[in-house]
């Protein structure tokens, strides 16, 4: 090989490794930032309180919207 392909050849293994250091930094915070929701709905609802309130946290996401409002049980 000559010295050209070498050192193409090198920069396309680091570019790669960035890339999966990259990819792996991205899915830590989605997992954290995941963790860190439900706990914090654990803190606030208990039971099967909790997984209403999570169903709700997860319809709310998967519409585009952040957070849905929180609802007090004397609304409902």
């Amino acid at each position: 090989m000559t010295p050209k392909a070498d050192a193409t050849g090198a920069a396309k293994t680091a570019l790669q490794v960035l890339a999966i250091a990259a990819g792996v930094l991205i899915y830590s915070m989605i997992i954290h930032k995941g963790y860190t929701d439900v706990s914090a709905l654990a803190q606030k609802h208990s039971g099967a309180e909790f997984r209403r309130a999570l169903l709700r946290y997860f319809i709310g996401n998967l519409a585009g919207g952040g957070k849905p409002a929180e609802t007090s049980s004397s609304e409902r």
